[in-house]
């Protein structure tokens, strides 16, 4: 998943857990979020010999809101432009995956359990998998690509 900014809202980081997949077990990112907004969103996803893709309109706003939205990130990259909605310098580029946080850290900050909001630029989200919220894509086209 990508887009050109990223809003997490009450985002929550649980730490690092396995999860099976149809590929076998990883490791990932857990977090959970109150809402989470993309602008310009694309999603594509490998099925079978094509890669399946989702898009949203230029320029528009996708939501995902709702009850108990969990995500379990392989990977997260983009540029820091806001945290607790104050903007940040855009010099610092953010990317973390299992193994580039530090265990002391994701086990410590993971049992706090600290609301955070945080706005990502030129985001870019490799998800393992995902569990509830609603989404809502504004002009969304689906198309297909070869593998």
């Amino acid at each position: 998943m990508k887009g050109s900014r990223l809003e997490l809202h009450d985002l929550v980081f649980h730490g690092v857990v396995t999860v099976n997949t149809a590929d076998g077990p990883k490791r990932v990112l857990k977090f959970s979020a109150a809402a989470v907004t993309v602008r310009d969103l694309k999603m594509a996803v490998p099925a079978g010999p094509q890669i399946q893709h989702i898009d949203g309109a230029p320029g528009s706003t996708s939501t995902l809101r709702g009850d108990d939205i969990t995500m379990y990130v392989e990977s997260l990259t983009g540029a820091v432009s806001s945290v607790e909605n104050l903007p940040a310098p855009p010099v610092l580029r953010l990317h973390l995956t299992p193994d580039t946080v530090p265990e002391w850290l994701y086990e410590t900050i993971g049992k706090l359990g600290l609301k955070l909001q945080l706005g990502l630029d030129d985001a870019d989200i490799d998800q393992a998998g995902q569990t509830g919220g609603k989404l809502a894509i504004p002009g969304i086209h689906g198309y297909g690509t070869p593998h």
